[in-house]
């Protein structure tokens, strides 16, 4: 019996692993909409090139940063999103200061990560949870 649920065991840890693995691009989109909530500037930034791709729109845009090199401003790109405005104006972003090309159009009160939250929490909670409960089983009936 000890050997079964030693098995048992073995098999789930993958199995949270795997289970972790399927929200592995909520969890980082999640991060990045928290780090900007936490440490984002409101700013400003032209759209340099939109572009129709297969999910949508692809926008891209150079941050205005006060003080920055105009000659090489911070780009980053947004995809899916309709565009804050026409190519060449300027629009409302939100980025930070130590990694500026994580960006967002917008301002600081429409940034919401609580859907992402969600399958975090879903996903990553079970996941772990599978995971700690093969290890102790393994640990123990090994």
């Amino acid at each position: 019996m000890a050997t079964v649920l030693a098995n048992i065991g073995v098999l789930l840890i993958p199995l949270g692993m795997l289970i972790c693995f399927l929200n592995s691009g909520g969890l980082v989109v999640f991060l990045k909409l928290r780090a900007l909530k936490l440490y984002g500037v409101e700013g400003e930034a032209i759209p340099t090139l939109d572009e129709w791709i297969s999910k949508g729109r692809r926008v891209f845009y150079d941050v205005l940063i006060p003080g920055g090199d105009p000659m090489r401003p911070p780009r980053f790109i947004e995809i899916g999103r309709d565009p804050a405005g026409p190519v060449g104006s300027v629009v409302p972003v939100v980025y930070d200061r130590r990694k500026p090309k994580r960006a967002r159009t917008g301002t600081l009160d429409e940034i919401d990560f609580a859907d992402e939250w969600g399958g975090v929490k879903l996903f990553w909670g079970t996941g772990l949870a599978v995971m700690a409960l093969g290890a102790l089983l393994v640990l123990v009936f090994h």
